[in-house]
């Protein structure tokens, strides 16, 4: 069943297949049931990272050191996760999906075969979109997928500088076991791309350029998260990996280009979300052989047809989720993410 809003802007780019505040709390979540997926690749139980380990970095490094204007951040204690308002979490299982490049990929991930997958997919080529390369919502296992309760510890992300109200701040939760720096480096990967790179593609406030340059109209103006390049190049390179970087950027078209003056070429762009979205949990980050920490983001959504939207005074129980992996790798200036798609 198709329940996103409408898009108001056609962008051929967004194709990707509150407890009291308080300082940094080094949480130990509540142990629970081990979750029946683990990311990919599947961690050993010794793991034997083959990138060098390094010291772990600071918050306060971290964020001094990057070399531009960075945001505040505040963190609370750790907590149970909250689905939304109206939404409670399911206590019977929900159906587990995945959306895959291809059917193998699938297959190994959730440790199967394309055959079992076809047969939990009767509808299997009907679920392929050849605009996105991927197959969507391919549900992965015949059971009842029990979803974990890790706490996590809710970021609140606030650039005061940020003329719009709206783009301002952003209330996210996060892993409670990450470090404040990884804490931090996910947050803010989270406030960028639900305001920039998300829900809206593009800064605002913006100029009009006198002259179009390629698929730019507009420049980046003064009450915009940024307004140079080399600063905004700075923050990106903080928060995510050198190779997301440098595959955002070279998108065709890019979201943001380098104009002239340093200054910021935007796109402006909005898309929906999910109507029937309910909040979204996490499995436990694991080391992964590389070094890198993986874990599952879980989206939750209501896909029943009697699902009639949020109007009425009844609570929506979510019967799906659908797995993302979230990735962190570890350099010298601490975590960077590699992976993320935001849960609506």
């Amino acid at each position: 069943m198709k329940k996103n809003f409408p898009i108001l802007v056609s962008l051929v780019l967004l194709t990707a297949c509150t407890s009291a505040p308080a300082d940094s709390v080094a949480a130990t979540p509540e142990p629970t049931a081990t979750p029946v997926i683990t990311p990919e690749p599947t961690p050993s139980p010794t793991p034997a990272p083959t990138m060098a380990v390094y010291d772990e970095v600071s918050f306060d490094d971290w964020r001094d050191g990057a070399g531009c204007t960075m945001p505040d951040y505040t963190f609370s204690a750790p907590h149970k996760p909250q689905p939304q308002e109206k939404a409670a979490w399911p206590t019977d299982g929900v159906t587990l999906r995945y959306n895959a490049q291809t059917l193998e990929e699938a297959a190994e991930i959730f440790h199967t075969t394309v055959e079992n997958l076809k047969e939990l997919n009767p509808d299997w080529q009907d679920k392929y979109s050849r605009a996105s390369g991927c197959y969507w919502g391919l549900k992965v296992q015949a059971d009842p997928y029990t979803l974990p309760m890790n706490n996590v510890v809710t970021v609140t992300v606030n650039a005061p500088w940020v003329e719009s109200y709206y783009d301002r701040t952003e209330v996210c939760d996060v892993p409670a076991s990450l470090d404040k720096q990884a804490r931090a480096a996910l947050s803010s990967a989270y406030y960028f791309q639900y305001h920039w790179w998300g829900m809206h593609a593009g800064f605002l406030p913006y100029e009009k350029l006198d002259e179009p340059v390629g698929f730019f109209n507009y420049r980046a103006a003064d009450g915009a998260f940024y307004t140079k390049f080399s600063e905004f190049g700075s923050f990106l390179h903080t928060v995510y990996s050198d190779a997301w970087v440098d595959d955002m950027l070279s998108m065709d078209p890019a979201p943001f280009a380098e104009g002239e003056n340093d200054t910021i070429l935007t796109l402006d762009g909005d898309r929906g979300g999910n109507i029937a979205y309910c909040g979204h949990l996490f499995t436990e980050p694991e080391l992964q052989p590389d070094g890198s920490l993986a874990f599952w983001q879980l989206s939750l959504t209501c896909e029943s047809d009697d699902f009639k939207g949020w109007a009425g005074e009844e609570t929506i129980v979510p019967d799906t989720a659908t797995v993302t992996t979230v990735r962190l790798v570890p350099t010298e200036n601490g975590w960077r993410v590699d992976a993320l798609e935001l849960p609506s």
